[in-house]
C-alpha cells in the first residue's frame, strides 16, 4: 500500500544549473507533479559548479554520496524517478530489490556521451552496459521523442515506454510583457553553448553574405563553446555578435519577445540527432509568439512544419541559416503570423500536459 499522497524521489546525477534546459525540465516536471498531489524529494549529485569543469573523481564521489542518501530514504519512497544516467545503476537496482517502482527519463542516446566527451569513448562499452541494464529492468521509461523511444525499446527489450517531450511554462512564456531592445533588430539563441547545439553554424551564419545587414545575433547561455563565442564577438568588431552569458530563467521571455526570430540550429554529429530532438528553447520561443528557425531534424522539424510557426534549414548549413534570418527580417508580417501560430500550438505542449501523462503512468504502476 502507498501513502494517500504518493511519494517520489527524483534522482539526477548531473549538474542542474539554473537557466539551462536540464534544470528547467527537472524543476517544471517536479512542480507539476507536486501540483498533482505527489510529495517529491530531490536528490541531485553535484552541489555546486559545473560538472564539465570537475574531475571525474570528484563527480564519482558525488554519485556515491547522493545514491547513498537516496537509498537511505527508500522507506519513504513509492517511486524512484531517474533522469537517465549510466552511473545510477546502484540506486536503481537497490530500489527494485526493495520493491520500489523505478522509472527512467531518457533525453538522449547513451552514445551521446562519447560525442560530447571524446575522452570517454574508450569506456563506451561499459557505459552502454550500465545503461542497458537499468532500462531492461525499468518499470517504465519516458523518452522525449518518437525516435528516441524506438531506440530505448531496442535497448530495453520491452515496450514499457512512452513519449513525453519537453514543454513550455505557458504562464511565464507569453507574448505579453516587457521586451528587450537592442540598437538593431536581433535573432536570439538561448541554451547551452555546446558544439552540437550549432554554435559553429550560428557564428558561420553571421559571416555569410546572406546575413541581413543591420541584424544582430544575441546569444544567451554558457558552456564549452564560451571561448569560441567570446573570440568571435571580439573579432567581429561591429557588434553583430552579442553574448550576454547565462541569464536567470525568469528573464528569458524578456529576450525572446524582443527578437525577430529564435534560432534552434542543432546539428547531427555522428548521427546523434537522428533519433529526434525536442529542445526546450523551441517550445519556449513558440509560447512567446516568436517565429523559430530550426534545423531539419526529426521531431523539431515536424513540429515547426505542422504548426507553421517558422522556417526549417539543413543542419550545419550556415548560409541557409543566414538566408532564413534574412527572410524573417524582410517580411515581418509573415513572421508575426508564424509567431501567432506558434503560440497557439504551444498551448498543447505545456508542462502541465506533460506531467499529467507522467502522473497517470506512475499511479498505474503503484496502484494509487
Amino acid at each position: 500500500m502507498t501513502a494517500l499522497r504518493p511519494r517520489l524521489t527524483y534522482l539526477a546525477l548531473e549538474t542542474p544549473l539554473k537557466g539551462q534546459a536540464a534544470a528547467t525540465h527537472i524543476e517544471e516536471i517536479i512542480a507539476a507533479l507536486e501540483a498533482l498531489g505527489w510529495t517529491v524529494t530531490r536528490q541531485f549529485a553535484t552541489r555546486t559548479g559545473n560538472s564539465t569543469s570537475s574531475s571525474f573523481a570528484v563527480r564519482l564521489l558525488d554519485y556515491v554520496r547522493v545514491q547513498t542518501r537516496t537509498v537511505m530514504a527508500f522507506p519513504g519512497t513509492d517511486v524512484l524517478f531517474v533522469r537517465g544516467h549510466p552511473m545510477a545503476m546502484p540506486a536503481a537496482k537497490l530500489a527494485r530489490w526493495c520493491g520500489i517502482k523505478v522509472v527512467h527519463e531518457i533525453n538522449g542516446r547513451t552514445d551521446d556521451i562519447g560525442v560530447t566527451y571524446p575522452g570517454m569513448a574508450r569506456f563506451m562499452g561499459l557505459i552502454g552496459w550500465l545503461q542497458r541494464t537499468q532500462l531492461q529492468s525499468a518499470g517504465h521509461i519516458f523518452a522525449v521523442t518518437d525516435g528516441l523511444a524506438s531506440y530505448v525499446r531496442k535497448q530495453a527489450g520491452h515496450d514499457r515506454v512512452s513519449i513525453v517531450p519537453n514543454g513550455a511554462n505557458m504562464t511565464l512564456f507569453s507574448p505579453v510583457g516587457e521586451a528587450h531592445s537592442e540598437p538593431e533588430p536581433y535573432a536570439v539563441f538561448v541554451g547551452s553553448l555546446a558544439a552540437w547545439h550549432g554554435i559553429g553554424t550560428l557564428l558561420g551564419a553571421t559571416r555569410s553574405p546572406a546575413w541581413p545587414v543591420g541584424v544582430r545575433l544575441v546569444l544567451i547561455g554558457d558552456g564549452l563553446a564560451r571561448n569560441e563565442i567570446a573570440t568571435a564577438a571580439r573579432d567581429c568588431g561591429n557588434g553583430r555578435i552579442v553574448w550576454l552569458g547565462l541569464k536567470p530563467y525568469a528573464e528569458i521571455p524578456y529576450y525572446l519577445r524582443g527578437a525577430i526570430a529564435a534560432l534552434v540550429p542543432i546539428t547531427n554529429p555522428a548521427n546523434r540527432s537522428l533519433s529526434g530532438v525536442a529542445p526546450l528553447k523551441l517550445f519556449e520561443a513558440m509560447a512567446c509568439g516568436v517565429p523559430v528557425i530550426a534545423t531539419d531534424l526529426p521531431f523539431q522539424a515536424e513540429l515547426v512544419k505542422r504548426a507553421q510557426c517558422g522556417l526549417i534549414v539543413p543542419a550545419g548549413d550556415a548560409d541557409a541559416l543566414a538566408h532564413a534570418v534574412a527572410m524573417i527580417a524582410c517580411d515581418r508580417g509573415s513572421a508575426a503570423a508564424m509567431g501567432t501560430r506558434g503560440r497557439a500550438a504551444a498551448g498543447g505542449e505545456s508542462w502541465a500536459i506533460r506531467a499529467a501523462g507522467i502522473d497517470a503512468t506512475l499511479r498505474r504502476l503503484i496502484g494509487n
